[in-house]
């Protein structure tokens, strides 16, 4: 039984050598030659170095419209999403109460007040409401707040909205 084991083990020795004869000549032979081909194009020229053809297509947005801009909201800009914009933006202007306005010599100055109570400081430039508006003039009882709206048609109109200021009764304090 023994003796069996022991030639069977040799057997395998014997044929590992054989196996490993017969490559070593063959790993030796390639390693002379270089490990991948490159393939000549049409001038000598390796093909990685060949150019494109010049009739193939080039993207260059400059001349192409942005694809994720609606055309049905009329195109434009990019809208602004809600992290972008200022609380005063957020609100409409129906919303908006002018509590009162401040005369400066640098120019009036009008507090308001949204429907959550939060009172803000408005001068003239300053944008307001959620339709691109700006607080164009603050006058001394009232402020025009100029918006962009846009119509049934889709066309883009400016509208003026007045917000005045509500004086109280002389009777009631």
């Amino acid at each position: 039984m023994k003796n069996q084991i022991f030639k069977k083990g040799i057997r395998l020795i014997a044929g590992s050598i054989f196996i490993l004869a017969s490559w070593l000549p063959a790993a030796a032979q390639t390693a002379d030659e270089p490990k991948e081909k490159i393939a000549l194009g049409s001038e000598g020229k390796s093909i990685q170095e060949e150019l494109p053809p010049k009739d193939t297509y080039t993207y260059i947005p400059g001349e192409r419209r942005d694809p994720f801009i609606s055309l049905i909201k009329g195109g434009g800009q990019r809208e602004e999403t809600q992290d972008e914009l200022t609380p005063l933006q957020k609100v409409d202007v129906s919303e908006v109460k002018l509590v009162g306005i401040i005369k400066d010599s640098q120019g009036n100055m009008a507090l308001i007040q949204t429907l959550d109570g939060r009172g803000y400081f408005l001068r003239e430039g300053i944008q307001l409401g959620k339709n691109e508006g700006f607080v164009e003039k603050i006058l001394e009882d009232k402020i025009v707040v100029k918006e962009k709206k846009t119509n049934f048609l889709g066309q883009i109109e400016v509208t003026e909205a007045v917000l005045t200021l509500k004086k109280k009764e002389e009777g009631s304090r």
